[in-house]
């Protein structure tokens, strides 16, 4: 018989400091509870409160997979819900989840995605043409304007100038939200127009402005088969709301990760010996094996949450209805007992052969799994293939570049710098 205990064992530091260190470093965080705990822990985080990691293969595929009935995911993300809406693909779970999720996979998945390819390259190009030989160019900047504009004009299908222009202003200062507003509740207040939450309600009504703008127009001048997200849930007669919850989401989730993901793969390969060549090739598998690695070793995020919606008994314990579960596929993927050396890059580790899919879960399992993982990998696989094409890059320094948290991201501390040495899109055109 299982024996009912408290919760597994975790730093013994006031939660104010734990919140501290978890917000200020968190791989580093994450990692020396791993050591110290085991792949079973936890920690005290203020607005969550006590939260269990979960880092073993088994413990997380019984979350996210096999005991999924037992865990909410929408609870989890109640922290979010302001920003993203109720209609959120986030904010469902059970039925309503999987109703959601099959009106939205269609404009996210096969000749759908393939269909914004062209219009990629165009993007990505056009980002290129501003990098002339000897410059220095911060990688993750470049790549949150070129995913950007992927989002709002093959994603949203926005053609007017003045809505892009001001979604190209808006949205990078919206998406960098103050993490006090999403751990603090009380922070939500007005204070006479002042502070984050003001700010923030601000920007985030005048996208709102945009959006609903955008779905007015296209609703009293449908685009003839267009396959854009929005042409298609259009056609399916989803209300404006549940269209805005929709679009506000694929934003807050898709564009900053991908972003974040292209800056981490150029960071890595940069450094790696012999990385450049092997993914400069002709072999598609190479590619998806080198931004594999990249994921593995640099994550853009490093936890998903769940909640027990019933008691859950797992490695000897027993959690009460209500637990706050961590799944950090982040320290999943940095365990040294899976990945011998886990710091150090190799491409040999995704190919020829992968690692199980118990051991590497990029874009999450289960019913949750992340609906945009087919466009996410398109979307890399073409920004990085036009870059290689036509531009030489490398390294401004020699030392790697350390995690910094950004919100819920965990970007480039300097951005990923680069120097480009040479680009052929510019002589050409000379």
């Amino acid at each position: 018989m299982t024996e009912l205990r408290s919760l597994p064992p975790g730093p013994r530091l006031p939660a104010l400091v734990q919140t501290l260190m978890w917000a200020a470093a968190p791989v580093r965080f994450g990692k020396s509870c791993l050591r110290r705990y085991g792949p079973l822990f936890t920690a005290r985080i203020l607005g969550f409160g006590d939260v269990v990691y979960v880092c073993a293969p088994d413990g997380i595929r019984r979350i996210l997979r096999d005991d999924a009935g037992s865990f909410g995911a929408a609870a989890a993300n109640e922290p979010i819900k302001f920003v993203v809406g109720r209609h959120s693909l986030l904010m469902s779970d059970g039925a309503e989840h999987t109703s959601r999720r099959k009106e939205l996979m269609p404009p996210l998945h096969g000749n759908n995605v393939a269909a914004y390819v062209e219009v990629m390259v165009s993007i990505v190009e056009q980002e290129i043409r501003q990098w002339p030989a000897g410059r220095t160019v911060r990688l993750l900047d470049c790549f949150q304007r070129v995913t950007l504009e992927v989002m709002i004009r093959a994603v949203f299908g926005i053609t007017d100038s003045s809505r892009l222009d001001r979604l190209r202003a808006l949205v990078p200062r919206l998406l960098d939200i103050n993490p006090l507003i999403i751990l603090l509740p009380a922070v939500r207040r007005g204070f006479g127009g002042f502070g984050p939450w003001a700010t923030f309600q601000r920007l985030l009504r005048e996208v709102d402005g945009i959006i609903y703008a955008e779905i007015a127009d296209r609703r009293a001048r449908p685009v003839d088969n267009g396959r854009d997200v929005l042409s298609i849930l259009l056609a399916r007669q989803q209300n404006d709301e549940e269209l805005r919850d929709h679009l506000v989401t694929l934003l807050a989730v898709g564009q900053e990760t991908t972003a974040t993901q292209l800056a981490w793969f150029f960071e890595r390969v940069l450094r790696a010996p012999g990385a450049l060549d092997q993914v400069s090739g002709a072999d598609p598998k190479v590619l998806d094996a080198a931004i594999h690695e990249a994921i593995r070793t640099r994550p853009a995020t490093l936890d998903v949450g769940r909640i027990a919606t019933e008691p859950w008994t797992y490695d000897g314990w027993t959690f009460p209805a209500g637990t706050m579960f961590a799944v950090s596929l982040g320290l999943l993927h940095l365990s040294a007992d899976l990945y011998p050396g886990p710091e150090t890059y190799s491409i040999s580790r995704f190919f020829p052969a992968e690692p199980p899919s118990t051991h590497f879960l990029p874009f999450g399992g289960g019913t949750h799994r992340c609906l945009g993982a087919s466009l996410a990998m398109v979307e890399m696989r073409t920004i990085i293939s036009s870059i290689l094409r036509h531009v030489r890059l490398d390294l401004v320094r020699t030392a790697p570049e350390a995690v910094a948290p950004k919100g819920p991201m965990l970007v480039p501390r300097r951005g990923a710098e680069a120097v480009v040495t040479e680009n052929r899109l510019l002589a050409g055109r000379a």
